[in-house]
């Protein structure tokens, strides 16, 4: 893993971006595509990747038809914390360090405006805001590599949501679209599990019970850029043994519990894909908005850097002391794209509940460990986090 400016499209990118390179091929063919700068999110499944970048590959994959219509192909809306996307499903092989995931479904996210329209239900009751993130500049990436705890990104609720009193429908959160090109239209539709975007590392042969993030410690003011690795599978090798680790198991919903300055907060995650520690403090002054910097209020701005303490708790009550710095993010040098204290408030949108997002700086100087729903590392079963 590197992290860096990223591709040319993202026009400088931002901070705490960690990026591979994923290899597509069309199934069964030796007809592929390297796709570079692929940030990698332990905080979503499924392989996403910008129809702008295949398209400048060179490869051109086939869209997944709607068994029940076959005149129709389908399509997904992904809600994130601050947007959504929406694009094609299409099949790939895909290929990681050598390891394959024969023939799964992919996203294919439409930010060059070939595909049909983004449908209302998916800009208006599915994402949390109405914020379009299909670009290479939203997400500083040419695609989303999620290696998250889940095996599909949706699971049973779109498989079964035709059995539902109202059927498939936004309400219900279901994901997945029928989409006619010809006629611009998208309806919601059941998707069976084998056929809905997996995470690739639960399709591996081998290693695929999870992964673990490993990024090189760096210095509280940031440096330019940062490597690591990712490596594929838990107790499986002799190289990704969970050892001595805490073991963070998770709710139903894939959650913990952090205590910070007095409050519980329950829904707390740890995720890649987020560039920062967001979290709730009230007395910490954010950054003042700015004609060049519109976002800047999205992040912390203390007047001197500031040394701070979390307690995240597993589902056996244990408990882990975590030590973090945020510090003042108007005076990160513009040329540095890792930065260890980058920190924010935590949204305060009512669907994610109470949370403290532990973002990229969490993973600089340590081995981050996401296990798989359904999958055993050892003898402790997914999904799971340990550092």
């Amino acid at each position: 893993m590197t992290v860096d400016a990223g591709p040319p499209a993202a026009n400088g990118g931002t901070y705490n971006i960690p990026y591979v390179s994923v290899k597509l091929c069309r199934p069964g063919t030796a007809t592929c595509a390297t796709i570079t700068h692929v940030l990698v999110d332990t905080g979503s499944s499924g392989l996403r990747i910008m129809a702008s970048a295949l398209a400048a590959a060179g490869l051109t994959l086939t869209e997944t038809p709607d068994p029940a219509n076959a005149s129709n192909t389908i399509a997904e809306c992904l809600p994130f914390a601050d947007g959504y996307t929406f694009g094609s499903i299409a099949t790939a092989d895909v290929s990681l360090a050598g390891e394959l995931a024969s023939d799964i479904s992919v996203n294919i996210i439409d930010d060059n405006g070939s595909y049909v329209a983004t449908p209302s239900s998916c800009i208006n009751t599915l994402s949390s805001t109405p914020t379009s993130l299909n670009s290479v500049v939203a997400f500083s990436a040419n695609g989303v590599l999620g290696v998250g705890t889940a095996d599909q990104d949706c699971g049973a609720s779109c498989a079964d949501c035709a059995s539902n009193v109202n059927g498939c429908n936004a309400a219900m959160s279901d994901l997945y679209y029928s989409c006619n090109t010809t006629s611009n239209s998208c309806a919601f539709t059941p998707v069976t599990l084998l056929a809905q975007v997996r995470n690739p590392v639960a399709v591996f042969t081998i290693d695929n019970n999870g992964v673990i993030l490993a990024l090189e410690a760096i210095p509280v003011a940031g440096q330019a850029t940062a490597t690591g690795t990712l490596t594929f599978g838990i107790d499986t090798e002799s190289n990704n043994a969970l050892g001595s680790a805490f073991v963070l198991t998770l709710d139903s919903d894939d959650n913990f519990t952090t205590t910070f300055n007095g409050q519980s907060l329950t829904s707390s995650f740890i995720d890649s894909g987020s560039n920062g520690l967001f979290f709730p403090d009230s007395s910490i002054p954010t950054c003042a908005n700015s004609g060049s910097n519109p976002d800047a209020s999205d992040f912390y701005c203390p007047p001197s850097t500031l040394s701070l303490m979390a307690t995240n708790q597993n589902q056996a009550a244990a408990t882990s002391v975590v030590d973090f710095q945020v510090s003042n993010q108007s005076t990160v040098n513009s040329a540095f794209y890792a930065d260890a204290a980058l920190g924010g408030p935590a949204s305060t949108t009512s669907s994610l509940g109470a949370y403290f997002d532990f973002g990229l700086p969490f993973f600089y100087g340590r081995r981050v460990f996401t296990a798989i729903e359904d999958k055993t590392a050892g003898t402790q079963p997914g999904p799971f986090y340990a550092y």
